[in-house]
């Protein structure tokens, strides 16, 4: 059995929902021959908390995974790699992207995993990624040595289409002026070439594909995703391929959400879903016609300081809920172009129940993380904390009811603003980072919660050797009171570099606290203890260097 996830793959960019012919011959094909779902939508149009809710049946307000890098699933969860390695079955996962990393807790039950090596820059906010070719190399290298008729559970997720969107040849010249679209080829190839090695393996498996959420190329001001919950983002692209090409050619329409997953997979390995999830099983009789989904995004709260997003969708409508609600009908309205509450026709009252019931729901365990997770790999994390590192978890206080009135501004209401950031952003990539520095700073200085920005604009000042400035920066984001890893990684290096070796080691125990698989951090730490004299505690932090690199060696 497999499951395969496309990161940011919009539902229309691939053939089998309509998109343009020639970008996905192979997904195409197995599509035809598989079980289809035009109105699938995911939880969230964020990398991490989508695939945790894949992996659990559960929305995110119940396993409390809200953001990418803020909190682990909880070892609570029982995920479907260890319900499979339960039933006897071998389980891995190869996943694309260390937004995915371990530390963050979807490694619950794989006997293997394998993800890319995290970055080793002093000063980082990107994500270190492997292109999908990569990705099947070593997934067929593991089925080579695996026991072909041991029965498997194999999660492959591939991230290319995510930006910068730079596709290799011969893709980058078949579409010109549409790298976006060359990406979802690429990545197209590749999953031409895993099935085949699949079905060399041992037979034809059933294969799951979704997609974690879309890319809004621009769309409602959107250039990426995470921000709004569009059909652009939120809609994905979702098939089931039965072995032997059982049900081929069969579409349905009901409203499905990739929390359906969990319990799809778990019925296809003839194993029971337990009760009290949010997923559905899809296989056999139709869904009913009034069945709903959730989705949600603190994204616009967490890194702008804009009111959250929540809502619901069901066959007649889609609701989203923030400072500024809207309503769609999107089978009417696909581009979403018509506010049904703007336009005065609309009565969200049974959407915000439906949402209401869902955040009243009891959550899977409550811990020190965002959301009521527990921290980033709490057993390691403890262990760190005997070299007299700063304890685990994520200090944000609680997020707020995304129903409760708010002065908030609502992300629809700031779209100009986001644009802005994402002018900067692309300034910075052609290496224009004054340019960069100026637009983020008129951005702060109209929205001083903007975390986002705060981030962005220090290391624009860092590409300029500016140090102090973006110390200046990266303090004033901590102070908004949402600490990530990487912040304190940065504003660590800052200080390392003005010589404030006890300042750096602080703020690089804390990158180390959050995110134990911080790698570029636990280097930075060993640094800023040899510069203290701090020999011993530099040698124990080359241990647990050695560990990680060890643990996450497939």
């Amino acid at each position: 059995m497999v499951l395969l996830t496309l990161d940011t793959t919009r539902y229309d960019a691939v053939g089998f929902h309509a998109g343009p012919e020639g970008v996905t011959p192979n997904l195409d094909a197995l599509a035809a021959e598989g079980e289809r779902f035009l109105w699938a939508r995911t939880v969230a149009p964020v990398t991490l908390p989508a695939h945790a809710s894949m992996l659990t049946g559960l929305v995110p307000p119940r396993h409390g995974v809200r953001d990418n890098g803020l909190g682990a699933l909880p070892a609570a969860a029982v995920t479907l790699a260890e319900r499979a390695r339960d039933a006897g079955r071998d389980t891995a996962a190869f996943v694309s992207a260390v937004v995915l990393d371990r530390a963050f807790g979807l490694d619950q039950g794989f006997d293997t995993w394998s993800q890319p090596a995290r970055p080793r820059q002093a000063a980082t906010v990107a994500y270190a990624e492997r292109g999908a070719a990569e990705v099947v190399r070593d997934v067929a290298a593991w089925l080579a040595r695996r026991d072909p008729a041991r029965p498997y559970f194999l999660w492959v997720h591939l991230f290319d289409p995510h930006r910068p969107y730079e596709p290799p040849e011969p893709f980058a010249s078949r579409f010109p002026g549409a790298p976006y679209l060359g990406e979802v080829a690429a990545m197209d190839h590749a999953v031409g070439e895993l099935w085949r090695r699949l079905v060399e393996h041992a037979g034809e498996p059933l294969l799951a594909v979704v997609a974690d959420h879309g890319e809004g190329l621009g769309e409602h001001g959107e250039d990426t995703h995470a921000v709004f919950c569009y059909d652009s983002t939120l809609r994905v692209p979702f098939f089931l391929r039965h072995p032997g090409g059982a049900r081929a050619g069969t579409v349905r329409d009901e409203v499905v959400s990739v929390v359906d997953v969990y319990p799809t997979l778990l019925g296809a390995m003839g194993l029971e879903a337990p009760a009290g999830i949010d997923g559905r099983d899809l296989a056999g009789a139709a869904l009913p016609d009034g069945r709903g989904a959730y989705f949600e995004s603190f994204y616009g709260y967490l890194h702008y300081g804009w009111s959250p997003l929540v809502g619901w969708v069901d066959r007649d409508g889609k609701y989203v809920h923030s400072a500024r609600p809207e309503l769609y009908r999107p089978r009417e309205d696909p581009g979403e172009q018509r506010d049904r509450v703007a336009a005065g026709d609309a009565r969200p009252e049974r959407y915000r129940e439906a949402v209401r019931a869902v955040l009243a729901a009891e959550p899977l365990a409550e811990g020190a993380g965002l959301g009521g997770s527990a921290a980033p790999g709490a057993e390691f994390a403890a262990s760190l904390g005997a070299l007299g590192y700063a304890e685990g978890g994520v200090t944000t206080g609680e997020l707020p009811d995304p129903l409760a009135p708010t002065d908030l501004a609502s992300p629809a209401d700031r779209r100009e603003e986001l644009r802005a950031v994402y002018a900067a952003i692309l300034a910075a990539e052609r290496g224009d980072h004054a340019a960069a520095e100026r637009t983020l700073a008129e951005v702060v200085a109209g929205n001083p919660r903007n975390a986002s920005a705060l981030e962005s604009l220090a290391h624009a000042r860092l590409a300029q050797g500016r140090t102090e400035a973006a110390a200046e920066a990266l303090e004033a984001a901590l102070a908004l009171g949402v600490e990530r890893s990487t912040t304190h990684q940065n504003l660590g290096y800052c200080r390392f570099a003005a010589g404030r070796f006890e300042e750096a080691a602080r703020h690089f125990e804390r990158a180390v606290a959050l995110d134990p698989g911080n790698e570029a951090a636990l280097r930075n730490l060993g640094n800023a203890y040899v510069e203290l004299g701090r020999d011993a505690d530099a040698r124990g932090v080359l241990v647990r260097l050695q560990q990680l690199l060890e643990r996450n060696r497939p």
